[in-house]
């Protein structure tokens, strides 16, 4: 191995294979501890009122508005929802779709009904074959393409009552607000 790569390796700060076994188990990573939620609904409704929390909502929405893919966004949240202990990856799963729709719902109800959804969407035929490998991918992806054209969520996987807060809120864009 040349002296250069071994060097880099050495000096690189990362973890070696087996440390997290070394770790105290007084002092564990919040990802290692019991979730914070263990209830679909109510990690649901966790992320509508980190959604539409003023500090997230306007940079969420601008950068919806600039082309920003929101299952980029999703998956930004969630995981690091799994890091900061709030969810196991069991639920963090089950939340992909509904925190999708919620985005989606936000951002027309912020007057943006031109948004990408996942990278490469515009290019749909190559976009297919390298993205969405699996049936489940492929069935969800339809679903949130019929959701854009039929402008409605399907039902049981958004609740109600947040389906209503979202409809409640006021449809002018934010982005014209925060520039006056």
């Amino acid at each position: 191995m040349d002296d250069n790569l071994r060097k880099h390796f050495i000096s690189a700060k990362r973890s070696i294979p087996g440390q997290s076994l070394t770790n105290d188990p007084n002092n564990r990573a919040p990802f290692e501890k019991a979730p914070e939620f263990t209830v679909l609904r109510d990690a649901i409704e966790y992320l509508f009122v980190k959604f539409t929390d003023e500090t997230f909502y306007i940079p969420t929405i601008q950068k919806i508005s600039e082309g920003v893919p929101i299952m980029e966004m999703v998956q930004l949240v969630l995981f690091t929802g799994f890091t900061k202990g709030k969810w196991n990856p069991d639920l963090m799963l089950l939340l992909a779709e509904p925190a999708t729709y919620m985005l989606m719902a936000l951002a027309e109800r912020a007057g943006i009904n031109d948004y990408t959804i996942y990278n490469g969407e515009e290019d749909e035929d190559a976009a297919e074959e390298v993205a969405l490998d699996n049936k489940v991918e492929k069935e969800l992806i339809e679903r949130f393409k019929k959701r854009r054209k039929t402008q409605q969520v399907p039902e049981g996987i958004v609740p109600v009552e947040i389906e209503r807060k979202i409809e409640a809120m006021p449809i002018d864009s934010l982005m014209a607000q925060q520039g006056e």
